[in-house]
């Protein structure tokens, strides 16, 4: 079986690549630019894209193009390789507000027509707050951070907003269990469905470092949601928060990051 996981440089991807190439799957990467040759797959796991909502206000078209149309470029190979498709999407989607959550969606509407069509084995994964080790970005690394360096960590609103924080590893299991044929083709929430306000994430930070935060508060850039939190999770028995805080604080320790 031949995957390729689309990404494979960026946090979620690296880890989903690392996770199959230790385990002797025949797995292989691609990320925005590279020459994708014509290889064929019996799997593609999609995750190449433009990411942070905030920069997809400046710059609308650049992620239509490396968002939108790549999915709809890898789609197409998928269709014709008559692969498995699995996609990563947001639980922004249900209220898009920027260019980011817009592409999201219409990716989504894409994959859906696809596999009314061409009878696809389409998975649409729904992820939610995705933190751990080797990511640089998301509150929970950026807060972690900001304790133990001393540093400011910003809040964008006053913090009672209230995420689904999962940690990467849980998805990775979940991409295993597609890959294994456990789970069938279909649309999936890849998050714990146990919310957490960005006021309780700081408490639990500060205790679990033993180190007080300190706090900006700012208005928000754009709207956000005041509350994302996955209803049906596919993720069963997910990684304590507390416990994936930890994983990432000893990164953090370990590489000076």
């Amino acid at each position: 079986m031949r995957i390729l996981v689309t990404g494979h440089k960026g946090f979620i991807g690296g880890h989903i690549y690392d996770y199959l190439e230790k385990h002797g799957y025949e797995v292989y990467g691609y990320d925005v630019g590279d020459d994708l040759g014509d290889s064929k797959y019996d799997v593609i796991i999609h995750l190449a894209a433009r990411g942070l909502i905030r920069l997809s206000i400046e710059y609308p078209y650049e992620y239509f193009n490396d968002n939108l149309a790549l999915t709809l470029r890898f789609l197409e190979i998928a269709r014709r390789n008559k692969a498995i498709f699995v996609f990563s999407t947001s639980g922004s989607v249900e209220n898009p507000t920027n260019p980011y959550s817009l592409a999201k969606k219409h990716s989504e509407e894409w994959i859906r027509l696809y596999d009314k069509l061409y009878g696809m084995k389409s998975y649409i994964l729904r992820f939610y707050n995705i933190y751990g080790e080797n990511s640089r970005k998301g509150a929970v690394y950026l807060f972690t951070r900001a304790a133990l360096k001393d540093e400011v960590a910003t809040v964008y609103g006053n913090g009672s907003h209230i995420r689904d924080y999962v940690y990467v590893g849980d998805v990775v299991k979940v991409i295993k269990d597609i890959i294994d044929g456990r789970l069938n083709p279909g649309e999936y929430e890849a998050g714990t469905g146990m919310g957490t306000s960005v006021n309780d994430l700081i408490e639990l930070i500060e205790e679990i470092t033993g180190k007080k935060i300190k706090i900006s508060y700012k208005d928000y850039i754009l709207e956000e949601a005041e509350k994302l939190v996955a209803k049906n999770p596919i993720i069963k028995n997910p990684t304590p928060l507390k416990e994936g805080i930890k994983h990432v604080m000893t990164w953090i320790l370990n590489n000076d990051c």
